[in-house]
């Protein structure tokens, strides 16, 4: 079944018609690929991924329903851990064997999994309509949660609430953590800024039509970050890529995608960025285009192995795959379809 037509059954289903509008908000512009890739069944999408802080691991989590946890040597399935709804966003604490879950649309919260007691720790506070966001600040102490009303809302490790700011007008898609762990950059309808010390809200037109953003990530320097848009090909505009000032000013605008920049992730040394849209593309952190491979594939997921000489990224057709840095496959997973 294709997405668009998954997306349609979704609405008919819901009987409460603010569930509906979300849906149709989310499934108009997260779901319905307007670029020339190959369509792609609604329950292989696996959305996102990320590599623990040792790169013993690698979680992944899409609309199968299951947080999967892999050993990256020859990609073997670990763990399998069953969640309600689609797992947008996955998260390793840097210290601690937590991973934090978001979640969408779903009946029950988001949450942070206990890697050890297998506990399910359910994170109160968040909209009804689910979480597209979620990300540890450097210093693991807090946790932060973007929902899809527009809304920031802090944890600590144990999952207590701290607090709830609204940052988006419309809903939060992507975060990104400033290395000083007292700023956190926000994106979807708007760019937005959190200052934890002052608690201070700034939001930026990141263009003059407006387009949904998906993806945001802080250089590891601070000094300046990247973020990525959906584009909207019916009104002739392409996804952009831009590199932005601290203070959130434009930097540089890149048009080379035929896909939304679902995801970003910065090297940890800070030499290059890794993009996921029709293909992976790499990055000079001066925006110059390094690498472009998989380009028949469409990429949700990517993030970089701590030491920086490997990349995992997934599919919208539910394929993991680890690459090296020249972006030739290392290891590599069909993945498995929801029954």
């Amino acid at each position: 079944m294709a997405v668009t037509e998954k997306a349609v059954i979704l609405i008919r289903k819901s009987s409460n018609m603010k569930t509906s509008l979300i849906l149709a908000i989310l499934c108009t512009s997260l779901f319905a690929c307007k670029t020339p890739l190959q369509e792609y069944g609604f329950e292989t999408i696996v959305w996102t991924a990320d590599w623990s802080p040792g790169g013993q691991y690698i979680a992944t989590g899409g609309n199968t329903e299951t947080l999967t946890v892999w050993s990256p040597n020859g990609l073997k399935v670990e763990e399998e851990h069953a969640f309600p709804h689609t797992i947008t966003d996955v998260a390793w604490h840097p210290t601690q064997p937590k991973l934090a879950v978001a979640l969408q649309i779903a009946p029950k919260a988001s949450a942070i999994l206990d890697m050890e007691t297998k506990q399910k720790l359910e994170l109160p506070g968040v909209s009804p309509e689910g979480a597209r966001a979620v990300g540890w600040s450097p210093d693991g102490r807090r946790l932060a949660l973007g929902d899809n009303e527009g809304y920031l809302s802090l944890y600590t490790p144990e999952g207590e609430w701290q607090q709830r700011v609204k940052v988006d007008p419309k809903a939060i898609t992507g975060l990104s953590w400033h290395p000083d762990g007292q700023r956190i950059a926000t994106v979807g309808s708007k760019l937005g800024f959190y200052n934890l010390e002052t608690e201070a809200v700034q939001t930026i037109a990141h263009r003059e039509n407006p387009v949904l953003m998906l993806s945001v990530a802080w250089h590891p320097s601070g000094d300046f970050l990247a973020l990525g848009d959906y584009g909207d090909y019916e009104k002739n505009l392409p996804p952009l890529l831009q590199f932005r000032n601290a203070d959130g000013t434009l930097v540089k605008s890149i048009k080379k995608s035929r896909a939304e920049y679902r995801n970003l992730s910065w090297s940890p040394d800070g030499k290059t960025l890794a993009s996921a849209s029709d293909g992976i593309r790499l990055w000079s952190a001066e925006g110059k285009l390094l690498h472009h491979a998989l380009k028949g594939e469409y990429l949700w997921g990517i993030d970089w192995h701590p030491d920086g000489e490997q990349l995992v990224v997934t599919t919208g057709g539910g394929a993991v795959k680890v690459l090296d840095r020249e972006l030739q496959a290392v290891s590599h997973s069909a993945g498995r379809s929801r029954s």
